[in-house]
């Protein structure tokens, strides 16, 4: 049985897209926690101060942030072959490897709530590969802190090549790991 390759590519974005609408959609919610000890009664939820949800906010955001102040990430990954990849201010990833290079402007970023350790990424960018084939190309993917200054990713590229004159759809996909500066 053969699959169109366009089919498998709007399936696949679909489902993507599905599921960071999904992730949006919840990970809106507040979770409200209590430690309530013996003998006491619990207060409500409605007597907190809006400031303290606010700083639990902050303060998750920031522990599954991957450290760093220089807003400069490197390492080693694979996306144009075996490449050394990168991101800068948290907006732009970049990969020079053996095959040539990308860049992808990350304009979307989310989280997909509760206790998932994973982020969400999506953007627009292009590639320039050996042998005179450029084109445009999206990039949805995920990431996930692991240690103090230290994150991994996974993506999928749906793209274009120009290949002179014939235009080629294809998909690619990206792993790596980056260390933050």
């Amino acid at each position: 049985m053969k699959i169109k390759f366009p089919l498998v590519v709007v399936f696949t974005m679909a489902t993507i897209s599905s599921f960071a609408t999904f992730a949006s959609n919840t990970a809106g919610g507040e979770e409200q926690w209590q430690i309530v000890e013996e003998n006491q009664t619990a207060t409500p939820a409605a007597s907190k101060p809006a400031q303290s949800s606010q700083k639990s906010n902050q303060s998750r955001s920031s522990s599954r942030s991957s450290g760093g102040n220089s807003g400069f990430k490197i390492g080693m990954g694979l996306d144009q072959g075996l490449s050394i990849v990168g991101q800068i201010n948290n907006t732009v990833n970049f990969a020079v490897g053996n095959d040539g290079v990308a860049a992808d402007y990350i304009f979307s970023r989310g989280q997909f709530g509760g206790d998932v350790p994973f982020s969400w990424f999506a953007g627009v960018g292009g590639q320039i590969q050996r042998s005179d084939k450029f084109g445009p190309r999206v990039a949805l993917g995920v990431e996930l802190p692991f240690a103090r200054s230290w994150d991994a990713y996974a993506q999928l590229t749906p793209n274009l090549m120009f290949d002179n004159s014939d235009l080629k759809l294809g998909i690619g996909a990206g792993i790596g790991v980056r260390y933050s500066f």
